[in-house]
């Protein structure tokens, strides 16, 4: 059976598991495509005209998955732009002490009820990856695209090629089922999942006091194409604003916490 693949990792997980790649300097030949300097203020980097806001759009999608989109009728978001900088320590099987990246994560009402996000990841100050993802409220990525700083070629946009299941309150339980295929081929023929469980509810101020009214614990488990349990997530969904955020991401090789050190609504 076919090995269906996360759709849920944060830039952090894309980056250690990403396989090494040339210098810099690719990534700035792409013409009217040019990916936005990682070193940029947030709000440039998400400005209209850029990459992320023309590549990761409901247009771009799949057609079947834009079927389920227009079916499920989602409600907006109710900001325009979240800017937070977080700090995510890794800790690593067989690694003595853990690693610690600073993230500068970029959230974007892109209509439809999707929500753009913009991930750039440092290390000391210096940026070494950026993930670009469409999502459904921050928590179920119909597109993703994980590029190394040291990137020589763009990689391809990666995302569910059909939506089977799509559960979208986050009230209870929630599931998610798709069918993964590389894009412009066909889909795999046995489903990924996604199953999130509501849990305690506190409130939001306690992961930054920036944050308004209550956050609602999620705690989810990615599920490959061969029922295999690849992944725990732990997510904070905020409901002031209708978004989830990562707080905890653990699989068997590493673990991933994550600290909000500012949140601001644009």
């Amino acid at each position: 059976m076919a090995r269906a693949r996360s759709c849920f990792a944060s830039a952090i997980v894309s980056l250690l598991i990403a396989a090494p790649l040339a210098h810099a300097g690719g990534l700035q030949a792409m013409g009217n495509n040019t990916l936005p300097d990682a070193g940029a203020p947030p709000s440039a980097a998400a400005s209209t005209g850029s990459y992320f806001a023309q590549h990761f759009t409901f247009d771009a999608l799949n057609v079947d998955v834009r079927d389920a989109i227009t079916r499920a009728n989602l409600a907006p978001v109710s900001f325009n732009q979240i800017v937070m900088h977080t700090r995510d320590q890794v800790t690593s099987e067989g690694q003595a002490q853990p690693s610690t990246y600073t993230v500068i994560d970029t959230l974007e009402n892109a209509g439809h009820g999707l929500v753009r996000r913009l991930e750039i990841v440092q290390d000391n100050g210096a940026n070494i990856a950026t993930q670009l993802s469409l999502t459904y409220r921050g928590y179920f990525s119909f597109l993703t695209q994980s590029i190394s700083a040291r990137a020589d070629n763009i990689p391809p946009v990666q995302g569910p090629r059909k939506i089977l299941k799509f559960d979208t309150d986050t009230g209870a339980h929630a599931a998610f089922a798709y069918l993964y295929g590389d894009p412009g081929k066909d889909a795999f023929p046995d489903p990924g999942q996604f199953l999130c469980d509501s849990g305690k509810t506190y409130n939001a101020a306690q992961l930054n006091p920036a944050i308004n009214g209550q956050a609602r614990e999620l705690n989810c488990r990615a599920i490959d194409a061969n029922g295999m349990e690849t992944e725990k997530v732990t997510l904070a969904y905020l409901e002031k604003y209708g978004v989830a955020v990562t707080l905890r991401v653990h699989n068997d090789q590493r673990t991933i916490d994550t600290t909000i050190l500012d949140f601001n609504v644009r």
